[in-house]
């Protein structure tokens, strides 16, 4: 990949340097060293064109992040040619992850080479993934994808990772975390803290995470990023569970209790009213009574005439004498068969006939009086 002729321009070139350094990494030189000085500017110090026009590496950057993950596809494809599907995507993310591009940007020199604000001194890792990322974008516009699968396969992989050993390597703690103690029915809670927009200075904010396992303090972990965080935590956690078996015990504990609360929450509901009354009704005033003999009793008006009266009270007399009454009195027994008579009435009351047998017994009774009752009416009039 060296070319003479770009070797044998570099004592003419205005950035000799630069030119020295990035083929000290890359293994050829640049052609637009533009790209490549925008691809090493942080945001904090941002490059400042003719046009008054400010750039920075974030938008290498981006395509950086896409050409790396496409080239690792490939080499751990071909590596790996039996593994199944999930290995292969367990494998790459640890490959491009970001604590395995900021090792690389400090093994080949790339993030002395960055231009940041006075404030980011403190983050050199967290800066030297990115332009690791912009770098690559940079070269994949100034040379193509060909160079780009030659700069990270020989130069990178090759040179500095063991596929194989990367591929045992344990990275998501949270995962393994969280796994556990859904196995063992423990809550567990991830608490990060805000750490503001940063922007009263150019410092890069970072992130500190709290592991809560039911409501005790486990682990803490910082990072630049919130997931960066919960990874620190839960692998400290984790640390801190193996050596420590006295946290085990106190979790235990206030598990115990919380879920003893628990049961008695859940215990005997209490009784709430749905404010409605269960009762029967009430019956009208203006119903017709009922007798205690099963036949319905009509009342009867008095009238203004005297002779209606006399022939009512006759008609009266003569339903009595039948086994009929208008009043609420039952009907008084003479003796011999009328108290035979009134004890299997009684009797039958008791026993509750049905509705269809009092109701056929009360129409037959009331055909009769009213029958009797309406003779007598026309008699007086007609008089």
């Amino acid at each position: 990949m060296i070319n003479f002729i770009d070797k044998l321009k570099l004592p003419f070139r205005k950035d000799k340097e630069l030119f020295s350094s990035l083929y000290s990494i890359l293994g050829f030189y640049p052609r637009d060293i533009a790209i490549y000085k925008q691809a090493l500017s942080h945001s904090s110090n941002a490059l400042q064109t003719e046009s008054g026009k400010r750039l920075n590496n974030e938008r290498l950057e981006f395509l950086g992040d896409a050409i790396i993950e496409a080239v690792t596809s490939d080499i751990v494809y071909r590596h790996f040619d039996k593994k199944r599907e999930g290995f292969l995507t367990t494998t790459r993310s640890k490959l491009v992850q970001r604590d395995t591009l900021n090792k690389m940007a400090q093994e080949v020199g790339l993030d002395k080479l960055v231009r940041t604000g006075g404030h980011q001194s403190g983050h050199n890792s967290y800066i030297g993934g990115n332009a690791f990322e912009a770098i690559v974008g940079a070269v994949y516009l100034d040379r193509g994808y060909k160079y780009c699968m030659w700069f990270l396969k020989s130069r990178i992989i090759a040179a500095h990772l063991n596929l194989n050993d990367v591929a045992k390597k344990e990275v998501n703690f949270k995962s393994k975390l969280l796994e556990w103690a859904q196995h063992n029915r423990l809550g567990i809670e991830f608490i990060s803290n805000d750490p503001g927009k940063g922007a009263a200075t150019s410092e890069t904010p970072t992130f500190l995470a709290t592991v809560m396992i039911e409501n005790v303090e486990c682990g803490k972990g910082n990072g630049f990023s919130k997931k960066e965080s919960h990874q620190n935590a839960a692998r400290e956690t984790l640390i801190m569970l193996n050596a420590n078996k006295q946290k085990i015990a106190e979790i235990l504990k206030s598990k115990e209790q919380r879920t003893a609360m628990e049961a008695e929450l859940i215990s005997v509901p209490p009784r709430v009213s749905d404010g409605k009354r269960h009762s029967r009704p009430k019956r009208r005033n203006s119903a017709p009574q009922r007798a205690q003999n099963g036949v319905r009793e009509n009342v009867v008006a008095d009238t203004k005439t005297p002779q209606v009266n006399a022939l009512l009270q006759s008609a009266k007399a003569c339903t009595d004498n039948i086994g009929l009454t208008t009043n609420n009195e039952p009907p008084v027994s003479s003796g011999g068969e009328n108290e035979k008579g009134n004890r299997k009435r009684n009797y039958n009351k008791r026993r509750r006939k049905p509705a269809r047998d009092a109701a056929d017994n009360a129409q037959t009774h009331q055909k009769s009086r009213d029958a009797i009752i309406a003779e007598a009416e026309n008699k007086a009039f007609n008089k």
